[in-house]
């Protein structure tokens, strides 16, 4: 079960539906820095995603990273908590 899970991630995809609506949803993918935001291979699964989720159109309502952590959390760890960035785009179905 964990090699399969492994398996899937290795060779899956890089964006992920986090939260859906039935008119919409927000979409992640990791980043290393905001130049990787538009040439990511996770923003063209992201939009794929949404492509999938609204066949006849959609409209991006907002995106930016998405904090982890909160930052008294993160200084109280003194920055232990990770360094994988998250970028999350807010999409809704139609024009």
């Amino acid at each position: 079960m964990l090699l399969m899970a492994a398996m899937a991630i290795g060779c899956g995809h890089e964006a992920s539906l986090t939260r859906e609506t039935e008119t919409g949803g927000v979409v992640t993918f990791p980043i290393q820095s905001e130049g990787d935001v538009l040439s990511s291979a996770g923003r063209r699964d992201a939009l794929r995603l949404i492509a999938d989720k609204c066949p006849s159109g959609s409209r991006i309502v907002k995106e930016g990273e998405i904090p982890k952590v909160s930052k008294t959390a993160d200084r109280n760890w003194r920055g232990q908590m990770g360094t994988e960035r998250i970028w999350g785009i807010q999409f809704s179905c139609g024009q």
